[in-house]
């Protein structure tokens, strides 16, 4: 497994491997089986497969766990090993972002939405840095996981609208055995903690089974929104019935018709800021 550290090594590295099918998986580390699961995805589809870990502060606003954040290199580095990843590609912020920087790219729609409400700017530093690494690696695939869906529709979007030549790829959400969707920031969460916040998926499991049941939007969202506030351990950010491709708001009196619906929520866990969906 080839680590690169500059930009310039692993365009030496891209260079030298210009015909091969190039699958990528960016990170921000404190890697998990879900990140696993992209890598062997990649690597049964792709000649070679490359990781970039980058905590990417663009991301964060300053309220936000930035300096907090997991950090788990040398674990990363093993698990990545194991997998057989070609490249890991673990830049600093510097070499992302020169001191004069000063260009962001903005999604005007899709990005105003959802976590865009309860997190202002975190989608341009995502869009941003993306555009910056689909640059620097070039790859022929890139894989995302399925838990944060507006992030993959978004990049989905960034790739049409500014012709990168990459297929992105949505993979599904790996989960604990509780039903919790695996994150980074479960690293934050005792295991007693764990299996009490898989109280997100089953939340969200009981949308789904009321939408099919013929129940309306609105009242789906009061059963779902009374569940998450009952549990004192819980405040409730956003719970939002979306559509698949758009991400606007279904009508309260609506009821599941053959469109693709997406049931997120946000919560925070003990402080602890946890995010889920449903794809119905």
């Amino acid at each position: 497994m080839k680590i690169c550290k500059t930009i310039s090594e692993f365009k030496n590295w891209r260079n030298s491997n210009i015909h091969e099918n190039i699958g990528y998986i960016p990170t921000m580390g404190a890697l998990h089986k879900g990140h696993l699961s992209l890598v062997t995805y990649s690597k049964l589809h792709c000649d070679k497969t490359v990781v970039s870990i980058f905590v990417n502060e663009l991301q964060f606003s300053p309220d936000e766990d930035f300096e907090k954040y997991p950090r788990t290199l040398e674990q990363d580095l093993k698990k990545l090993e194991n997998h057989k990843v070609d490249v890991v590609f673990i830049p600093t912020t510097s070499e992302i972002y020169k001191s004069d920087f000063s260009i962001l790219i903005n999604e005007l729609d899709l990005s105003q939405k959802l976590e865009g409400v309860s997190r202002p700017g975190f989608f341009s530093g995502v869009t941003t840095v993306v555009s910056k690494l689909f640059n620097i690696i070039e790859p022929s695939y890139a894989f995302f996981g399925e838990k944060d869906i507006q992030q993959l529709i978004i990049i989905k979007k960034l790739v049409l609208d500014l012709n990168f030549n990459i297929q992105v790829v949505g993979c599904e959400t790996i989960r604990e055995a509780s039903g919790l969707a695996m994150s980074s920031r479960n690293q934050y969460l005792s295991d007693q903690d764990k299996k009490d916040a898989s109280i997100l998926y089953e939340t969200l499991q009981l949308g789904q089974n009321l939408l099919k049941k013929n129940e309306t939007v609105g009242e789906t969202k009061l059963q779902l929104k009374s569940k998450l506030q009952n549990n004192k351990k819980i405040k409730l950010d956003y719970l939002s019935i979306a559509n698949g491709t758009t991400l606007e708001e279904l009508r309260d009196n609506v009821k599941l018709k053959n469109e693709q619906v997406i049931i997120s929520a946000a919560i925070f866990f003990n402080d602890v800021r946890l995010i889920d969906n449903i794809i119905i």
